[in-house]
């Protein structure tokens, strides 16, 4: 039986934590402290020279592909981890880029956003690769240019490039590093990755050459005191990646990103090297140039990719910054207005893909699943004739028998599981598409401890090279943030080919330009899914864009859900009058354009 204890609040943890994060590890612990700051970085004693060439290395390593190790560094994730390792998997996903796209691809835009939008025009579908001819389509820096090579479909994440065939001399410096590529750019940060070098001795360095001069260090006995910088830290050694820059681990701390961060428009060069345990330092790796996204509405290169056609140009020729400029050319392929009395079972599951085996990130409410169990004694979901209420309340001492074994289990956070009762909706083996637009009008939660998410969620990982377990965080709000102020988050997270970590982007945020809080009303919250490219909206204005081959292409599901109390959530006052705790849902609504339109999983229609 789980007793529940009673208390009136917990003393927030000293982290700094950011947004939603999918990880193979359900229960990433974070055990961060803001005051300490980080390890000083070295830097080798060579500049070298860069080459200004776009795109990314092509060359491939061949050989096996690295070791499966399961799981992420403890604390590696940011912020609420949505999903779980969902044990499963399957072979039917094929992958992104193997890092040969990239440089001066598409823009964020973190615009003033517009009133709340009511209602989406669905339209009829036309061309995928036609313009609209609506808003102000950017012109391409060289419309003449050859389009981008894309990934290869027999190693679309790029395991074989983490591969050094160069066998290391002895006493002489590490070998070359190979295949310096992008995976990721957007419009103030962007992730590099390169194939570890080989030593005769141990390789205890990398360092990266930024083309205005600006080294930053990555260091297998870098440290620093706050647990999630510090899982960042050795995720980028083992994984020999960085992101220039990740603001939420190393704002003011190691890196430096307040001072060191690129900014929207930026344009840079970047070469690495590799620095042994006797400090010999390597050869320059080769050069790849990143533009960082503009504002809005950023040209997007005419790029290729095994999954689009030759002649789509959807993205390189429209507008995408306001989503009226482009959704008339989309169909409405799934939808919920929310205007009965019951979840319809068509179309939502009341339970996640993990069920009730794990408990993720410290959260402390138990989502009631109704399908299964509709006599718990609490029902989450509340209708009113318009829009569906995912309420949360304190677990009733006489519903504690109700409850699973997991619940009366430690958490790594030390936070109490299971205080409260919630609802969740997901759309797995229901619902499911491969790009795509996805909408939803609701009105977030703004009271102390509620955290409303929204996102696309992958049902299987998948295996071998095509894993890759993608997850896009459309919106995620914290009713009270006491690490900064209520804005809207958006992440994105995926799955590292070869050790199976969660790879994760800063936490992005965007502020109401209007200066009233998301909770006060509706709103729209979107994004557009295509290949290699994700735009966020907020009432149909483009907030955020990110680009790269890392993308995620295999199927995923809608799932949105309630939190009340986790590890970045601060615990709710179970003695506080504002119970129950209400997330308001007008609709959920899904879009395809014809070049994807029927390629997911859909209930009847």
């Amino acid at each position: 039986m789980k007793k529940i204890v009673r208390y009136a609040a917990i003393g927030l943890m000293t982290t700094t934590i950011a947004a939603c994060s999918s990880s193979n590890d359900p229960t990433p612990v974070v055990s961060d402290d803001q005051s300490t700051t980080g390890t000083t970085a070295t830097t080798g004693s060579t500049t070298g020279s860069t080459t200004a060439t776009t795109g990314s290395t092509t060359g491939t390593a061949t050989g096996s592909t690295t070791g499966e190790t399961t799981g992420t560094a403890t604390g590696s994730t940011t912020g609420e981890t949505t999903g779980t390792a969902d044990g499963s998997t399957t072979g039917d996903t094929t992958g992104t880029a193997d890092g040969s796209t990239t440089g001066d691809t598409t823009g964020t835009a973190d615009g003033s956003t517009t009133g709340d939008t009511t209602d989406t025009p669905t339209g009829t579908t036309t061309a995928g690769s036609g313009a609209t001819g609506l808003g102000n389509p950017p012109e391409l820096p060289n419309p003449f240019a050859d389009p981008i090579p894309g990934p290869v479909a027999s190693d679309p994440f790029g395991a074989d490039l983490e591969i050094d065939n160069e066998v290391a001399v002895a006493g002489a410096a590490p070998t070359t590093p190979k295949n310096l590529r992008i995976e990721l750019i957007s419009n103030d940060w962007a992730e590099i990755n390169w194939a570890p070098s080989n030593d005769d001795g141990d390789v205890v360095q990398y360092n990266i050459y930024r083309s205005d001069g600006h080294v930053y260090t990555v260091g297998r006995d870098q440290t620093d005191a706050n647990g999630g910088t510090q899982a960042e830290i050795d995720k980028f050694w083992r994984t020999t990646s960085f992101i220039d820059c990740n603001y939420t681990r190393f704002l003011d701390r190691l890196h430096e990103c307040a001072t060191n961060g690129p900014q929207a428009g930026d344009t840079f060069s970047y070469t690495v090297s590799a620095v042994d345990n006797e400090g010999n330092e390597s050869e320059l790796s080769n050069s790849i140039t990143i533009t960082y996204h503009a504002d809005s509405n950023a040209p997007v290169p005419l790029y290729d990719d095994f999954y689009k056609e030759p002649d789509d140009k959807f993205a390189s020729v429209n507008d995408l910054s306001n989503t009226a400029n482009f959704l008339g050319s989309f169909t409405e392929v799934f939808g919920d207005e929310f205007n009965g009395d019951a979840i319809d079972a068509t179309k939502w599951n009341t339970s996640l893909t993990w069920g009730d085996n794990s408990i993720i990130n410290g959260e402390q409410q138990y989502f009631v699943n109704t399908q299964r169990d509709p006599d718990f004694g609490f029902n989450p979901f509340k209708f009113n004739g318009t829009s569906l209420l995912i309420e949360a309340i304190p677990t009733p001492d006489a519903l504690a028998d109700n409850l699973p074994a997991t619940c009366d289990e430690p958490d790594p956070t030390g936070n109490e599981r299971c205080v409260f009762l919630s609802g969740a909706l997901s759309s797995h083996d229901l619902f499911g598409m491969t790009y795509g637009y996805v909408e939803s009008r609701m009105k977030v939660g703004g009271e102390s401890g509620m955290l409303s998410s929204f996102y696309l969620y992958h049902r299987y990982p998948g295996e071998g090279k095509n894993h890759h377990a993608p997850e896009i965080d459309i919106i995620e709000y914290l009713g009270e943030n006491p690490f900064g102020d209520e804005d809207a988050f958006q992440t994105y997270h995926y799955g590292n080919v070869n050790d199976r970590s969660t790879m994760s982007a800063p936490t992005m945020e965007y502020k109401n330009p209007t200066g009233a809080l998301y909770s006060d009303d509706f709103h729209t919250y979107s994004v557009l899914w295509e290949p290699q490219l994700v735009i966020w909206y907020i009432d149909g204005q483009e907030v955020k864009r990110l680009s790269g081959p890392q993308v995620g292409r295999q199927q995923m599901n809608i799932v949105a859900y309630l939190v009340a109390g986790s590890a970045w959530a601060p615990t709710p006052d179970l003695n506080a009058d504002n119970f129950p705790l209400q997330l308001e849902i007008d609709y959920i609504r899904a879009y395809q354009r014809d070049a994807y339109n029927g390629n997911g999983l859909y209930p009847a229609r």
